[in-house]
């Protein structure tokens, strides 16, 4: 009884396969099979996320440390994951970049990180980066690269009471 089990168990599985197997060698050009090159890869595009940060009077803020990441929230926990940051220059301004497609999880950080030293001590802050309003600065190369994109987000801090 084992023995015929295992042989018809065999005939079937040879079957299936055989099927499969002529699925996947068919004579179609893989170029036309789906309308477009099959390629491996990810769409992706450059974004600069850039602005002025500024205090309540509308004046630059020097030495603010500005930071693209990743927010995953669990119930017990928030993690953050860096992506790219910089302080603020003498005019307030930072630029960053982020390679990648819009994600609902890529915050904006802002932390003063040296304390009285330009201007009084800051509250930090957390944006969303508004994908929606970004303007594309550079194309894509109309496959996997969708080009360059460019987001302006100004920030106005609060000083710590």
């Amino acid at each position: 009884m084992k023995v015929r089990f295992c042989r018809w168990y065999n005939a079937v599985l040879t079957a299936l396969l055989s099927m499969l197997g002529y699925g996947c060698s068919s004579s179609e050009d893989p170029l036309d099979m789906y309308g477009a090159p099959v390629e491996y890869g990810a769409p992706h595009a450059d974004y600069i996320v850039k602005g002025q940060v500024t205090d309540e009077t509308g004046t630059p803020v020097q030495g603010i440390k500005t930071s693209l990441r990743e927010v995953y929230q669990t119930e017990k926990e928030t993690q953050y994951f860096g992506m790219d940051s910089i302080q603020t220059n003498e005019f307030g301004n930072y630029q960053l970049k982020y390679v990648g497609m819009p994600d609902i999880r890529t915050k904006l950080v802002i932390e003063d990180i040296d304390g009285e030293a330009n201007g009084g001590e800051f509250l930090s802050d957390t944006l969303d980066v508004n994908f929606d309003n970004a303007t594309q600065t550079g194309k894509g190369d109309g496959k996997w690269y969708g080009g360059v994109y460019e987001i302006t987000q100004d920030v106005k801090l609060k000083k710590k009471p």
